[in-house]
């Protein structure tokens, strides 16, 4: 826009000077005034031109480098995330495999009368869990050593169920 009334102001200043006037040198000495004011105009307004172009240029690099480093951190953040959800999986996993295991040895130990501390250890070393019941304490079982085992059941795959009571069979 000031480059236009700059042109402007140049076409004006030569169309004085071509009409001429009275008095030629005075019009003459004004429209050259006129045509070096309006050249250092049209300077002027090259030069903040090209240092907004500058600038402008300068903006973009700046938000490139910014949106590259946002993708950046963006996939460590996705790659951190999988990494995490990976390692929850393989967890599970190896839970569901530890308790789908079978049993070291096909014989399931006779713990019956046993105390169920020692119970559950003589199971555990022959590769079987144990999940104890009780139907004589209101609580449950709070103090293992207290309770006798009175029944064993059959083993579903690796768990035997063991009813231990408290107060004898």
């Amino acid at each position: 826009m000031k480059v236009l009334v700059g042109l402007v102001t140049v076409g004006i200043s030569l169309t004085l000077v071509a009409c001429g006037g009275g008095d030629s040198s005075s019009t003459t000495v004004e429209s050259a005034a006129a045509a070096a004011e309006s050249s250092v105009q049209v300077e002027r307004l090259k030069l903040e031109k090209e240092k907004a172009e500058a600038e402008a240029r300068a903006a973009k690099a700046e938000a490139a480098r910014e949106a590259q480093e946002a993708k950046a951190a963006s996939k460590r953040a996705a790659r951190h995330a999988a990494k995490r959800a990976q390692a929850r999986t393989e967890a599970r996993e190896a839970v569901v495999t530890e308790e789908e295991a079978e049993p070291e040895s096909e014989e399931v130990p006779d713990v019956v009368g046993m105390r169920l501390p020692l119970a559950k250890s003589a199971l555990s070393a022959a590769g079987y869990a144990t999940r104890a019941e009780n139907t004589d304490t209101t609580f449950g079982i709070i103090v293992p050593s207290h309770y006798t085992v009175c029944e064993q059941s059959e083993p579903q795959g690796n768990v035997v169920v063991v009813l231990a009571q408290k107060y004898g069979c």
